[in-house]
C-alpha cells in the first residue's frame, strides 16, 4: 500500500515538472510545415512605430541576427529574391507585480475606532516589462504564412542579459518548428 501510493505522488510530481513548449503556435494550423522544403529566406521590412527609441532598433538587429544564424544552421540561405518571407513583431509592455495583502502579513491597525474593516487588497511590488516576439514565415509564392509562433518572457534589465533572452527566444522558436 505504501508503494503504491509513493508511485502516485512520484508520478504526480513528474507529470506536473514536464514543462511544455514556452512557444504558442495559433491554432495548431502549422503542424505540418516543413522548413526543409524551402532553400532560401529574406527578411520584411520593419515598422518601428517608435523610432525615438534606440532599444527597439537594437533588439531588431539582434533578433535578425540570431534568426539569420538558425536559418543558416539549417541549411537556408539569406536572399534578395527568397522563397521564405520572415516577418517579426516585436511588443514591448511595461507590467506591474503585485501580492495579495493577509492578515499574516499586513495586520490592520487599530485607532481607537471600532467601526474599522480590513480587506484582503492587491499592492505593487515590483514593475518589470515583459515582451513579446511574433515570427510569421511566408512562403513567397502563396503568399500565406506557413508557420506563425510567439513567445513572451520577461526582459532583462541588464544590457547584457537581453540578447542571451533574445536568444534564447529565437532558440525556444526553432525548437518548436523542428519539432513539426
Amino acid at each position: 500500500m505504501k508503494n503504491s501510493k509513493t508511485l502516485a505522488i512520484l508520478l504526480l510530481f513528474l507529470s506536473f515538472s514536464c514543462t511544455s513548449s514556452l512557444v504558442t503556435v495559433e491554432d495548431d494550423a502549422y503542424n505540418n510545415f516543413d522548413l526543409t522544403a524551402y532553400n532560401t529566406f529574406g527578411f520584411m521590412d520593419i515598422e518601428n512605430t517608435n523610432p525615438s527609441n534606440p532599444e527597439f532598433e537594437k533588439a531588431i538587429n539582434l533578433l535578425k541576427q540570431e534568426i539569420e544564424t538558425s536559418m543558416e544552421a539549417r541549411g537556408l540561405s539569406k536572399s534578395e529574391n527568397p522563397d521564405l518571407k520572415v516577418n517579426l513583431g516585436l511588443v514591448v509592455e511595461e507590467k506591474v507585480q503585485t501580492r495579495t495583502t493577509s492578515l499574516a502579513t499586513d495586520p490592520f491597525m487599530y485607532t481607537g475606532q471600532r467601526n474599522y474593516t480590513w480587506q484582503s487588497e492587491e499592492v505593487p511590488v515590483n514593475t518589470y516589462k515583459e515582451g513579446s516576439v511574433t515570427l510569421h514565415l511566408v512562403d513567397t509564392k502563396s503568399n500565406q504564412a506557413v508557420w506563425v509562433g510567439s513567445i513572451d518572457r520577461v526582459v532583462p534589465k541588464k544590457e547584457e542579459k537581453k540578447a542571451e533572452a533574445i536568444k534564447f527566444a529565437v532558440a525556444e522558436l526553432f525548437n518548436n518548428i523542428d519539432q513539426n
